[in-house]
């Protein structure tokens, strides 16, 4: 798998709340109407040939009862790069941890202001490697009840997701190629970018940042780059910008890329943060007349 991808300097929008199998505007009362689920994502490290079960609790703050189901998907992250995510058929993408997961009830109904578990087994199979992924969905009809129902006659449904990413243990390989460095300046600012690579065989959300410094080491600016979500083999474009005009001269770039961002959510350990640096020469109005490789 192999995505190419053009990003901006955005906030991260993760699926974790409710999906509207409809064009649908929420009001408060209405989203009263979804049922809760917790915990909204899962990351397990389990060895090859073991198992591990679980449990996700489901929450009805609504005065009627809710019938709901339970299946499974497959999920992607979508190009747009803000982690916005894809939904599949379970098994058809190349990394689906479907067939791994199984589930008990598929089918059940919670009484109002009630609450009710699923239990989840995962069990990987021996001869895994490298990151696999699925999504859990808990769909609901607003309104309460099913429309198959006679007499119920709201037939909106709405699901909300619990996301799993699974790690066979000893198998991972969290790695990131970054090149392709470029900065410009226009009037107003000035801009830079670099492509980044998902080298590894695991998802990797990753944090930019840059400073500019002198031949003497002080800084002059500094920035952050919009986060990367990406899956093995996804390629994006990283950009930011400044508008400070530095003064005619040479100058060191120093670009920092935590990749251990999701561990760290997670507490499951860290990873050491890739750091590359490059010269860049200024001109006499700021403009930008040389820039190094990423090194």
């Amino acid at each position: 798998m192999h995505i190419s991808k053009i990003c901006r300097v955005q906030t991260e929008s993760v699926f974790l709340t409710a999906i509207v199998v409809a064009l649908f505007a929420f009001t408060f009362a209405q989203a009263q109407e979804v049922v809760q689920v917790e915990p909204a994502k899962k990351r397990l490290i389990i060895s090859p040939g073991s198992s591990q079960a679980g449990v996700i609790n489901i929450s009805n703050r609504s005065k009627d009862p809710k019938d709901v189901r339970v299946y499974l998907e497959d999920w992607l992250y979508l190009p747009v790069c803000d982690g916005t995510k894809d939904f599949k058929p379970a098994g058809s993408t190349n990394l689906s941890a479907a067939a791994w997961i199984s589930f008990v009830p598929a089918e059940f109904t919670i009484p109002a202001f009630g609450k009710k578990t699923v239990n989840y087994v995962v069990k990987v199979p021996p001869e895994a490697k490298g990151g696999h992924y699925a999504v859990l969905f808990f769909e609901n009809y607003l309104g309460g009840g099913n429309p198959a129902r006679e007499g119920v006659s709201v037939n909106l449904a709405v699901r909300v997701a619990s996301l799993f990413y699974i790690e066979p243990k000893g198998t991972i390989s969290r790695q990131a190629r970054i090149g392709g460095l470029k900065i410009s300046r226009d009037q107003d600012k000035s801009y830079i970018s670099f492509n980044f690579t998902n080298s590894g065989n695991v998802d990797i959300t990753a944090n930019a940042n840059f400073f500019i410094i002198d031949e003497k080491g002080l800084p002059y600016t500094r920035g952050e780059f919009n986060a990367a979500y990406t899956f093995p083999g996804d390629s994006v474009l990283l950009s930011s910008s400044w508008k400070e005009v530095i003064p005619k001269g040479r100058y060191d770039l120093i670009v920092t890329v935590d990749i251990a961002k999701v561990l760290k959510e997670a507490g499951l350990g860290e990873v050491p943060a890739i750091t590359k640096e490059a010269k860049i020469e200024i001109g006499d109005n700021g403009e930008v007349i040389r820039v190094g490789e990423l090194r």
